[in-house]
């Protein structure tokens, strides 16, 4: 039986991860991506299976599905509201909006003579996004590249004239994806 080098076991960087040492990249929202004070890497869930025995304890088995919780980004509002508009843009482009010419343009559709889309490319419904975590010495170290993203919610702005200090107005942003990779930049 071979034994164990308990040195090769041993973490070779002693540094604690910072929770202020990352960059956020959303492709489609160039202007958020500046003002970005906070975001939060998803958990990730896997299913399980119940096994049923004779006995009286239960056991489990790995399942088959994944679940990727939602991607949440909390960003500060800018003077003119532009990283807040192209958010509110992208959400009513996507859904049924005031009109239907706002999907059909970001899908770059035309209309036929039986009002049926053609021609749509929808990959501009979605953008990829990456977190990049940064060491202590803030290089690029590691990389989570979310795949097909799209809005689901954005957040309420309060405004309130009774504040006792100067608080800037932040606003959360909730993405969903169809899967994110890690992938190490050293």
């Amino acid at each position: 039986m071979a034994t164990a080098n308990w040195q090769s076991d041993q973490p070779t960087n002693l540094n604690y991860l910072s929770p202020v040492n990352f960059d956020l990249q959303i492709n489609k929202l160039p202007k958020t991506k500046y003002f970005c004070t906070g975001v939060t890497l998803p958990g990730v869930n896997f299913s399980e299976a119940l096994h049923s025995t004779t006995l009286a304890i239960n056991s489990y088995l790995p399942g088959d599905k994944i679940e990727f919780d939602p991607l949440t980004i909390k960003f500060v509002v800018d003077e003119d509201m532009k990283n807040y508009q192209e958010i509110f843009n992208w959400i009513m482009a996507l859904g049924p909006g005031n009109d239907t010419e706002d999907f059909r343009d970001l899908v770059g559709s035309t209309k036929n003579a039986t009002n049926v889309f053609s021609n749509a490319s929808f990959e501009n419904m979605y953008s990829d996004a990456t977190i990049i975590v940064n060491t202590s010495s803030n290089n690029a170290n590691i990389e989570f590249a979310f795949q097909d993203c799209f809005p689901t919610s954005l957040g309420a702005i309060e405004f309130a004239s009774d504040s006792a200090g100067l608080e800037y107005a932040t606003c959360d942003l909730t993405m969903r994806y169809t899967l994110f990779k890690v992938k190490s930049s050293t």
